[in-house]
């Protein structure tokens, strides 16, 4: 039973951080058009393509949950949700301090949070590959 809980929560927390990119993150910007500089550089109006959003480190989070799951290895799956959840977090601190209306954020946003919260309960329930022994 552990097993099938890991298998539904890990794939569909991978399924919504990446579905969330392409949803409304802070005001109309979605989240494959927000610049990743702006999780180190603070907040700004500016949008960009694709490759230099936070599409990129949410696709590497949800491919390392996804390949964990597939090959048993917890520390994967868990290294995708770190991931996730820093690209989540760190956002949440940048705007915060620009502006601080949590009721702002739209579904891209929440959606992330709760893909985030899924891949951890995924990365839990999941058995690690016991090693054979003789």
């Amino acid at each position: 039973m552990r097993t099938v809980i890991a298998i539904l929560a890990t794939v569909a927390g991978a399924a919504a951080v990446v579905y969330s990119t392409f949803l409304p993150w802070y005001g109309d910007r979605q989240g494959r058009q927000i610049p990743l500089s702006e999780l180190w550089n603070g907040v700004t109006a500016t949008t960009t393509d694709m490759v230099n959003s936070f599409f990129v480190p949410i696709v590497l989070a949800a491919v390392l949950a996804m390949t964990g799951l597939i090959i048993g290895r917890r520390w994967l799956m868990a290294l995708g949700t770190l991931v996730a959840l820093t690209v989540f977090a760190v956002y949440l601190g940048q705007q915060m301090q620009v502006e601080a209306l949590a009721s702002q954020f739209r579904q891209g946003f929440w959606n992330t949070a709760g893909g985030c919260l899924l891949l951890l309960i995924g990365a839990i329930t999941r058995q690690s590959r016991q090693k054979a022994t003789n």
